[in-house]
C-alpha cells in the first residue's frame, strides 16, 4: 500500500513538473513580451522625433511613420494577447492579423518609393505626387485589415472543418505575409543590380560613385536582415504541413520564429535613422545641440560656483562645439 501512494505521488509530480519544451515556450513568449515592448518604446520615439522636426515631413518620411504606426500597435496587440484580457478573440486575431499585413505592405510600399528614385530618378516626382503617396498609403492600410477580418471571419465560422480552416490559414499567410516579402526582396534585388551595374561601368571613383557604394551596402545590409527575420518563418510555415510534428514542438519553433519580425520592428527605427539622409543629419544635429547645451549648463554651474573665468570658460566651451556643429555642415559626404 505505501508503494502504491508513493507511485502515485511520483505520477502526480511527474504530471505537475513542466517538460522541457514548455519551459522553452515560455522563455519565447517571454523574450517576446520584452521585445514586444521595446518595439512600442522605440518605435514610439521615432514617431515623435520624425513628426516633432519639420524638415522630415516628406515623402519618405510619410512611409516610415506608417511602419512606425503599425508596428507600435503590433507590440500592443501582443501585450494583449499574453495579458489574458477578456478581450474577443475574433477582433483581436482580425487586429493583430491586420496590423501585421499593414506593416509589411507599408515596406512594401516604402520599397517601390525607393525602387522609383533609383529606376526613375528624373520622372520620379512627377509619378509619385502627393495625390498618389496619400492613395497608397490607404490602400496599404485599408486593404490588410480587410483581408485579415473577412478570413479571420470564415476561419472562425469554418472552424469545423480542419481542411477549409487550413486553407483559410494558407491565404492569409500568402496575402499578409508571402506576397508583400516577395515584392520587397525582389525590389531590393533589382535595386543592388542596378547600384552595382552603376558602380561598375562608372570610370572614375567621383562623389556619386561613393555614394552610390555606400547605398549598395546599405541596401545589402537592409536586405540581409529583413531575410534573416522574416524568411525563416514564411519557409517553416511553407514545410509545416509536411513535417507532422509533435503539436508542443511545432508550438515551440512557430514562437520562437514568430519572435523575429518583432525583433525586426525593434530594429528598423534604428536602421531608418543610420540609412535616411535627412532623418540622420536630424539626429546628429538634436545630439550635438543636445551637448553643447550640456556643456554650457555645466559653465554656468561653474560660474555660479566660482570656479574659473566667465569669458574664457565660455570661448573654451564654443571651441569644444563648434567643431561638431561645423562638420555636419562642411559637406554630405562625411
Amino acid at each position: 500500500m505505501a508503494t502504491l501512494n508513493s507511485s502515485l505521488n511520483n505520477q502526480t509530480t511527474l504530471v505537475k513538473t513542466p517538460s522541457v519544451i514548455d519551459q522553452v515556450i515560455a522563455a519565447e513568449q517571454a523574450a517576446t513580451m520584452v521585445v514586444a515592448i521595446i518595439v512600442i518604446v522605440i518605435n514610439l520615439l521615432g514617431l515623435i522625433f520624425v513628426l516633432s522636426h519639420k524638415n522630415l515631413r516628406n515623402r519618405e518620411a510619410s512611409f516610415i511613420c506608417n511602419i512606425f504606426l503599425s508596428s507600435i500597435a503590433t507590440g500592443i496587440i501582443y501585450i494583449l494577447q499574453r495579458a489574458n484580457l477578456k478581450v474577443d478573440l475574433f477582433g483581436l486575431s482580425a487586429a493583430q492579423n491586420g496590423f501585421v499585413g499593414a506593416f509589411n505592405w507599408q515596406i512594401g510600399m516604402l520599397t517601390i518609393h525607393r525602387f522609383l528614385r533609383v529606376y526613375i530618378p528624373l520622372k520620379y516626382k512627377r509619378v509619385m505626387t502627393t495625390t498618389i503617396i496619400i492613395s497608397i498609403n490607404i490602400i496599404a492600410w485599408v486593404a490588410p485589415f480587410i483581408i485579415a477580418v473577412l478570413l479571420v471571419k470564415v476561419w472562425y465560422v469554418l472552424d469545423v472543418r480542419p481542411s477549409t480552416a487550413l486553407a483559410v490559414q494558407w491565404l492569409i499567410f500568402i496575402l499578409l505575409y508571402l506576397v508583400p516579402c516577395v515584392a520587397t526582396l525582389s525590389l531590393y534585388a533589382w535595386i543592388l543590380y542596378f547600384v552595382v551595374t552603376y558602380t561598375k561601368t562608372a570610370k572614375k571613383l567621383t562623389t556619386a560613385v561613393r555614394k552610390t557604394n555606400r547605398a549598395y551596402y546599405q541596401v545589402m545590409l537592409i536586405t540581409t536582415f529583413y531575410l534573416l527575420c522574416w524568411l525563416p518563418y514564411c519557409i517553416y510555415f511553407l514545410v509545416r504541413s509536411s513535417l507532422k510534428l509533435n503539436a508542443k514542438v511545432d508550438a515551440a519553433i512557430l514562437t520562437g520564429l514568430r519572435m523575429l519580425p518583432y525583433v525586426h520592428a525593434a530594429l528598423n527605427p534604428i536602421f531608418y535613422t543610420l540609412f535616411t539622409g535627412p532623418l540622420k543629419q536630424e539626429v546628429y544635429q538634436a545630439l550635438v545641440k543636445g551637448q553643447r547645451r550640456l556643456t554650457l549648463s555645466n559653465i554656468r554651474r561653474q560660474r555660479e560656483d566660482g570656479y574659473g573665468e566667465s569669458t574664457a570658460t565660455k570661448a573654451s566651451a564654443y571651441a569644444i562645439s563648434a567643431p561638431r556643429l561645423s562638420k555636419a555642415k562642411i559637406s554630405p559626404m562625411q
